[in-house]
């Protein structure tokens, strides 16, 4: 048992741009936690405990610009150097899988990850001047330890010298539609440890989407296809229709059905679904469920 209260400190410079086009910024945070534990295995169990980590990191970046006729390029090379003095408790087991978006933060899991690392990467991103949006965005990036740290995350690849190379792409390859992947590669690059691949189609009415994701290694070991159609009959009234394909077991996990009134003040909903089991003894999973949502109070 762990009762515990954490109150963080965040402070951020104002970005600085020098002469030469760089541009700079430092920010830290200070932890102070405050927590009770029995009996837990992995906290302190001497009453009242109060601990206090902070982290401190500067970031400089060097946007570029080059406009064209329709399009305006933009790469920017990044670099950030990150340090959080004292200890921190044994993650190993723990965690979440490092994607881009976590990679310049100051804490990339619940904890304040301790030691001296260094982030180097790089965003890219095409831009339609007629319509003033983003075409294309690239980024890539991979954080460099001074020593392996057993107390991170396994599973985030944070507990070694070099991380996993993770990165991103979105396409928007027209008005109605736009593809996302994410890719974690293997610090000896030639092994995908995440593989994920999502697409939006809206056609007015109707929208479809389709999602792949495949866990590897220390990561995780889904592997699994999902997709979805909706069809808005008009601003009240809306039917939905999803699937998962699980390719671990080779076997179709669920099917979601459900049809959707809203008004103004709520939302109404009838959800059908179907559960599958690998076991062929047991017998698929039936449920009819009925939602309501009250604006804005919540479902």
């Amino acid at each position: 048992h762990r009762t515990s209260l954490t109150n963080d400190i965040i402070w951020k410079t104002p970005s600085l741009t020098t002469k030469k086009g760089f541009v700079n910024a430092i920010e830290g945070m200070l932890r102070n936690t405050n927590y009770e534990a029995r009996k837990t295995g992995e906290y302190k169990d001497v009453g009242t405990v109060n601990e206090i980590n902070g982290v401190l990191g500067y970031k400089s970046s060097l946007p570029m610009k080059k406009d064209g006729i329709n399009y305006s390029n933009i790469f920017s090379p990044n670099f950030m150097v990150r340090f959080a003095p004292g200890h921190m408790r044994d993650m190993g087991k723990e965690g979440e899988s490092l994607n881009y978006a976590k990679l310049y933060s100051l804490n990339k899991t619940s904890e304040i990850e301790e030691g001296l690392s260094a982030i180097v990467g790089f965003d890219f991103k095409i831009n339609e001047k007629e319509n003033d949006t983003e075409k294309l965005s690239l980024s890539l990036g991979q954080v460099f330890n001074y020593e392996e740290n057993r107390d991170r995350p396994s599973k985030s690849s944070l507990d070694q010298k070099m991380s996993d190379v993770v990165g991103e792409i979105n396409y928007n390859f027209s008005k109605i539609g736009n593809i996302g992947y994410k890719i974690l590669l293997d610090n000896n690059l030639n092994d995908l440890n995440y593989n994920e691949v999502s697409t939006e189609l809206n056609f007015g009415p109707v929208q479809f989407n389709l999602d792949y994701l495949e866990e590897n290694k220390h990561v995780g070991t889904e592997h699994y296809a999902s997709s979805g159609i909706s069809l808005n009959f008009n601003d009240q009234n809306k039917l939905s229709f999803s699937t998962k394909k699980n390719f671990k077991t080779n076997s179709t996990e669920l099917y979601n059905l459900g049809y959707q009134y809203s008004v103004d003040c709520l939302t109404a909903g009838l959800v059908y679904r179907r559960e599958f089991y690998q076991d062929s003894s047991l017998e698929t999973n039936d449920t009819l469920m009925f939602t309501i949502t009250f604006v804005p109070f919540g479902g």
